[in-house]
């Protein structure tokens, strides 16, 4: 008996065409999805290093007044804004903050000398502390809370430069109100980018005791 000629199946050709196209379609698929994901992702954290820059922000705010409130009575708001301003603070007659785009070399972040960030969860302990490259997930301070153990807090990817202003005096010899710029920089490497992610803002702030 002979088969009719539609009766006939694929050949071996058609079968590897069809599996090469499905092929495409699959890894193209599975491409975007990542994509997304990664987006998603990054989107994430960017969310989430705002809030950190932001703690940062009002902590500096709060340390201000804490200051003008205890100035001359030398307690802990004194101490620590001394440590921020005197010990670490630019003055403007000698240079400025690192620029934001030398935040990154494109490869790695730069996180200049002199640089600080605060710790909100016992901000008058007098600690300050120093920033750290070594990033666990994104720019943050990061306490690592495990139970019966106290771990000192490490800020990951995140710090502040302090710059004084320049002393300016009025038509008639005083001195006018100084304040301080304080330049929150975060940068970090996030999943599926080559570059490392970047975030800036600054804070200004008058002395208190003008």
């Amino acid at each position: 008996m002979q088969l009719k000629a539609s009766m006939r199946g694929d050949t071996v050709i058609e079968v590897l065409f069809a599996i090469t196209v499905f092929s495409f379609i699959a890894i193209g698929g599975m491409s975007l999805m990542n994509k997304g994901t990664a987006m998603a992702q990054q989107a994430l954290e960017i969310g989430l290093v705002r809030q950190q820059m932001d703690t940062q922000a009002d902590a500096l705010r709060y340390l201000s007044r804490a200051y003008a409130i205890d100035y001359g009575k030398n307690g802990p708001a004194t101490e620590l804004w001394r440590k921020v301003v005197e010990d670490n603070a630019i003055r403007a007659e000698d240079g400025s903050a690192a620029d934001f785009d030398a935040t990154t070399d494109g490869k790695k972040c730069n996180i200049p000398s002199g640089a600080f960030a605060l710790n909100v969860r016992n901000l008058f302990s007098g600690e300050v502390l120093r920033p750290t490259n070594e990033v666990t997930t994104y720019a943050r301070i990061s306490y690592d809370d495990v139970p019966d153990m106290l771990p000192p807090p490490r800020a990951e990817g995140i710090w502040i430069q302090a710059v004084r202003s320049k002393i300016q005096r009025t038509a008639d010899g005083q001195i006018k109100p100084g304040f301080y710029d304080f330049h929150i920089r975060a940068c970090w490497h996030s999943p599926g980018q080559e570059s490392p992610v970047t975030l800036g803002t600054i804070v200004r702030l008058y002395e208190p005791r003008q």
